[in-house]
């Protein structure tokens, strides 16, 4: 059975019908550049923040809000300056300019009568643009300065990691004068659910994932504040199960997925852990075989069976809670506290999300054997 129904919706470049969490940041561009660019007023606004926070895929959403306004993307890593950048704006709107020995003036002269023609309405959108601003600050005046300087009155959305007027110097940031910025914040476990549980029912089967994976994707993502993560979690984690035939994801392609984005180097802190250590921790890997989580009774239950099997001592309650303890301090595994209600106390949840378990399994399996 197949799995994944639509690819390109798990593809980086997708642009969704709808972006759940941006929607105040999407209203907030909405009023800053398109309500002012549809009469005929122009501005420039700076949109920033960490990898995988949604400022692309904002701006491109904007970029189709409103088919009567010429729009345009171009990312600032496949250009030298600004200058080379605004040839490729013209180029993709039926202008060819040779770059060497061309002129702003002659630039924006051309760029004007094309906006001219389409009814007075631009937009530029500028990804990667700190580098451009830091290495070519003379195109960047230009650029945001087209309409008094050109009568070229052309909306920029500019797109950094970093706050790129950081990088400028108080003159320079004197002669440009004022604009907005919107930083964007790294999503919350809450909404990277929301993201991925959207992404899936546009790309997979139904059938073929539980909410319990949406949960767990979301959940390893939350680290990171990442939709990118996140999106690339479910998509390799689906081409995964589909390659092994299965009907659905299971939580152990999720670790999988997750080894292949970040492989987890574990021979070193292996090596590390003594003999009950290693029990506890292989006790763990095996009630995770099939569940995306454990916790310290039935870690215990299997810790009991697997000492008897290799004969060594059984380890007791407290020591289970004593070795979870330090491997979590280790970074092995994982675990959350959640509350059962009133009065009746709290749980931990064990798991682990950095590498397949069977692997570690298997690993720690082969190491204590080797061992007696």
């Amino acid at each position: 059975m197949l799995i994944v129904k639509n690819a390109a919706s798990l593809d980086f470049s997708f642009v969704p019908g709808n972006l759940p969490a941006r929607e105040a940041e999407l209203e907030m561009l909405r009023n800053i550049i398109m309500e002012p660019l549809k009469s005929g007023v122009s501005s420039t606004i700076i949109i920033y923040g960490p990898s995988g926070t949604g400022k692309t895929v904002t701006a491109k959403y904007l970029l189709r809000s409103d088919p009567k306004i010429i729009t345009v993307y171009e990312n600032a890593l496949s250009f030298g300056s600004l200058k080379s950048l605004l040839v490729d704006v013209l180029l993709k709107m039926g202008k060819v300019v040779q770059d060497k020995g061309v002129t702003y003036q002659q630039i924006f002269r051309i760029l004007k009568g094309q906006i001219s023609q389409n009814d007075g309405k631009m937009l530029v959108v500028i990804d990667e643009a700190s580098g451009i601003m830091k290495s070519d600050p003379e195109g960047f005046y230009n650029l945001i300065r087209a309409e008094e300087l050109y009568s070229a009155k052309l909306s920029c959305i500019l797109i950094s990691i970093d706050d790129p007027t950081t990088y400028l110097t108080g003159k320079q940031r004197r002669a440009f004068g004022v604009f907005s910025s919107i930083r964007f914040r790294p999503y919350s476990e809450a909404e990277l659910e929301m993201i991925v549980d959207d992404r899936a029912r546009t790309s997979l089967h139904s059938g073929s994932y539980t909410q319990s994976i949406i949960s767990e994707i979301a959940q390893i993502a939350s680290r990171f504040g990442s939709a990118r993560v996140a999106i690339e979690l479910l998509q390799k984690s689906a081409y995964l199960a589909q390659s092994n035939g299965t009907d659905a994801i299971t939580p152990e392609d999720v670790r999988s997925a997750k080894a292949l984005i970040n492989p987890y180097v574990t021979e070193s802190k292996l090596s590390d852990l003594n003999t009950d250590e290693l029990i506890v921790l292989m006790a763990i890997c095996r009630n995770l075989f099939d569940n995306p989580e454990t916790d310290i009774s039935s870690t215990y239950s299997t810790a009991r069976i697997i000492a008897e099997t290799h004969d060594y001592d059984v380890p007791d309650l407290q020591k289970i809670y004593r070795v979870t303890s330090k491997l979590e301090s280790v970074g092995m595994i994982d675990s959350r506290i959640s509350g059962k209600g009133d009065r009746k106390g709290v749980s931990k949840s064990i798991f682990v999300n950095d590498i397949p378990v069977k692997v570690l399994f298997e690993k720690i399996d082969d190491m204590i054997s080797k061992a007696r």
